[in-house]
């Protein structure tokens, strides 16, 4: 009996994360001109009950959890760093092939006042056919009003360049800073 219980929660889970997964399958195919391809902010679906966003933002949440649990571990001073931050995000960037998808990861950014933004990512710096290696970003933000507007609307473009963001990126060789990174973030619109 007890397997089978799993069993069916196994078949439940992966049901909704293919779910999401086609929901998020539909894109314009790459241009010859140019490499980067311009990415519109998502619409909202409209077609999640509440108790799958709720689903939704758990899972993101959980991700949070373990993400920060894995960097602290590996990198224990960022542990302070966050603490004195403005906020924070963090993102799990899947491992789908770039041209099949618009959406290549899904996170939050957390204020210091504990007020959360789900949000969602595309990366702009992968080539046509490129595959994304899964890994989990975090994003520190020491300037609350680039905080605030991050968490208002996204980035109109790559915030790579912006001295006031720390970014680590923890793959399963452990944790780097990166330097630069190519995406854009949005609002999730049917999260929040």
């Amino acid at each position: 009996m007890l397997s089978y219980l799993l069993i069916r929660c196994i078949l439940m889970a992966g049901s909704l994360s293919a779910a999401v997964l086609v929901s998020g399958c539909a894109s314009e195919p790459p241009t010859s001109k140019s490499k980067t391809k311009v990415i519109a902010a998502p619409q909202s679906t409209g077609r999640l009950s509440e108790k799958a966003k709720q689903e939704q933002r758990q899972a993101i949440l959980k991700v949070r959890n373990r993400t920060l649990e894995q960097l602290y571990k590996l990198k224990p001073p960022t542990k302070a760093e966050i603490e004195q931050a403005a906020g924070y995000g963090v993102f799990e960037i899947n491992g789908l092939n770039a041209v099949l998808v618009q959406k290549h990861g899904r996170g939050m950014v957390m204020e210091r006042s504990g007020k959360i933004t789900y949000m969602q990512l595309a990366r702009t710096d992968i080539g046509p056919g490129a595959t994304v290696k899964p890994y989990w970003q975090i994003m520190v933000f020491r300037n609350p009003q680039q905080l605030s507007q991050f968490a208002a609307s996204g980035s109109p473009a790559d915030v790579s360049s912006d001295p006031t963001i720390t970014v680590y990126q923890l793959t399963a060789n452990g944790v780097s800073t990166q330097a630069d990174w190519g995406a854009r973030y949005f609002r999730d619109p049917d999260l929040n």
